[in-house]
């Protein structure tokens, strides 16, 4: 999860359609697997603060 948010951060994140094929979860779920992911494991923080922003703001234009 982590290396495919890595590629597709810098873009806002990965395509609802890429997030299905391939791990079978709609964006919402992955992207709230994610953020708890690295609230527990975080990458370096220059990384940690904008994947968390990537998945806060997508969760929220979700909702």
């Amino acid at each position: 999860m982590v290396a495919f948010e890595v590629r597709w951060c810098a873009l806002g994140g990965g395509p609802a359609e890429t997030i299905m094929a391939d791990f079978g979860m709609d964006a919402s779920v992955f992207l709230r697997h994610l953020a708890e992911y690295l609230e527990h494991s975080p990458p370096t923080p220059d990384r940690l603060e904008r994947m968390t922003a990537v998945a806060r703001r997508r969760l929220w234009l979700a909702a």
